[in-house]
């Protein structure tokens, strides 16, 4: 299984590769570089697989299956202008048809740190934790949504947030008080408890930076 940080070097590396190739190709270097590999429906490859590396298969689908489209168009099997009308098609009849109601899959968690990333798509998941002692939520193009309310939070639990034009939904139980010290820029990042207990269990500071996006901490 592919341990957070590995998997935030892996996205890493996979970004700072393409954009270094594509850097190079305006630049006016001619790199020889097969049309499969680096092209923009690569793009949609390597999107699919960061949402596929950060747990969000139903978003990998969508870019696969974007990348897909692009290339059989480029190698002339079929045409965008013939697909799309399809493409529409179903998913009008996905959203018709959904049923409503239908129980979400949520990941459970016991990890005492977390370190959720969420691009082009979103994650869900439920914390439980006996000694949670913070971690990172990164968000880009996406959200994250975290229920934390069966968990117990190490006192100067520290949770780091990078949020641009995505958003974070924190579930935090009534007796923790929180502390926020976020850099909101055409956003913003609230509290939105309305029963905070007086008595905290524990002190937890969020901490971070947002860009059109933001966050809100509800019970």
């Amino acid at each position: 299984m592919t341990s957070p940080n590995s998997k935030r070097a892996i996205i890493g590396i996979i970004l700072i590769l393409l954009g270094t190739i594509f850097l190079l190709d305006n630049m006016g270097y001619d790199m020889y570089l097969p049309y499969y590999l680096f092209s923009w429906p690569a793009v949609f490859v390597v999107l699919g697989v960061i949402n596929l590396l950060s747990g969000n298969g139903k978003s990998s689908l969508i870019f696969f299956g974007l990348a897909a489209v692009f290339y059989l168009h480029h190698y002339n099997v079929v045409r965008i202008g013939e697909i799309w009308p399809v493409i529409l098609i179903i998913i009008g009849l996905t959203f018709i048809f959904r049923r409503r109601g239908q129980a979400r899959n949520i990941a459970e968690s016991s990890d005492d740190v977390i370190d959720e990333v969420a691009i082009f798509g979103g994650t869900e998941k439920k914390l439980v934790s006996e000694n949670f002692q913070g971690g990172k939520i990164t968000c880009l193009f996406g959200g994250s949504e975290i229920d934390m309310r069966g968990s117990k939070a190490q006192d100067g639990a520290v949770i780091e947030i990078f949020c641009m034009f995505g958003g974070v939904e924190l579930i935090l139980p009534e007796d923790w008080k929180v502390n926020m010290d976020a850099t909101a820029i055409f956003g913003g990042f609230s509290d939105a408890r309305k029963n905070i207990s007086d008595t905290p269990s524990a002190t937890v500071h969020i901490k971070g930076f947002t860009m059109f996006g933001g966050g809100e901490i509800k019970s």
